[in-house]
């Protein structure tokens, strides 16, 4: 049997926003123990690749960073997906220094009131956030984080026909 390379872990599925398509709203908000984390890596010592994702917004777990440095220590590239509105100078510092390889932002709507309508939460935070990012990113000299959008159908969560 291959060694497991790349795992999906959901650090918390608690979130600050409150979009309707949400699966997570319905599921017990609570954050993944540490020593949970630790007993997967230490489960699966072939790690390669790993995606700090799930339903709730990463960033909200207060082990987050610790978990960061730690996969990063044993070089795991590491990715997440959040909403962006959690990107406050102190976790942009710790997401660069971490290392990390991707980082996409969750985001249905470039219009203010129909990003709150959909999501709960302001659009200007989340870009000012995504700003900060990749301003610190430049001025470090950095080409990672890679920085994307994740953007789900308003309807389903599929993808638009084309």
């Amino acid at each position: 049997m291959a060694p497991v390379t790349h795992l999906q872990i959901e650090p918390t599925t608690r979130c600050n926003f409150t979009c309707g398509f949400c699966c997570g709203r319905a599921m017990s908000q609570t954050d993944l123990a540490f020593s949970t984390f630790e007993q997967a890596l230490a489960t699966f010592p072939q790690l390669q690749q790993m995606d700090l994702q799930g339903e709730g917004e990463p960033l909200m777990n207060p082990r987050f960073f610790d978990m960061l440095r730690l996969a990063r220590s044993r070089g795991i590239a590491v990715s997440f997906i959040t909403n962006g509105s959690l990107l406050s100078a102190d976790a942009v510092a710790q997401i660069l220094d971490a290392g990390v390889e991707k980082i996409s932002v969750s985001m249905e709507s470039a219009e203010p009131d129909s990003f709150r309508e959909i999501r709960g939460g302001k659009l200007e935070k989340v870009l000012a956030g995504i700003e900060r990012l990749l301003a610190e990113r430049r001025a470090r000299g950095l080409s990672r984080p890679v920085v994307g959008l994740s953007v789900k159908d308003r309807d389903l969560g599929t993808p638009p026909a084309s």
